[in-house]
């Protein structure tokens, strides 16, 4: 299970940090762009177990509406990343 779980947060940073500009950049550029990242990554994960927190100890529904807000960043984040991938090399 921890394979599973290491293997899902390895791919779940590769496409997160799509994002993050090459090296054709400023690099100044490049270390904003790559903390914003870092920093909405951790706040993931805090909605992620705030959410989990509220289902499971205080057991109430409105655990759902951080879980809802992970998955729906997440999603457009990745999806942010792999059009901007794209984007890109189709300029080389």
């Amino acid at each position: 299970m921890d394979i599973l779980i290491e293997i899902f947060l390895e791919i779940y940073l590769e496409l997160m940090f799509l994002i993050v500009p090459e090296e054709k950049r400023k690099r100044k550029h490049r270390i904003i762009v790559g903390i914003l990242a870092i920093v909405e990554l951790i706040g993931l994960f805090a909605l992620l177990i705030w959410g989990c927190y509220l289902i499971e100890d205080k057991k109430t529904p409105w655990g759902w509406l951080p879980l809802i807000g992970v998955i729906v960043l997440s999603i457009a984040q990745i999806v942010t990343g792999i059009i901007l991938y794209f984007k890109r090399n189709k300029r080389d």
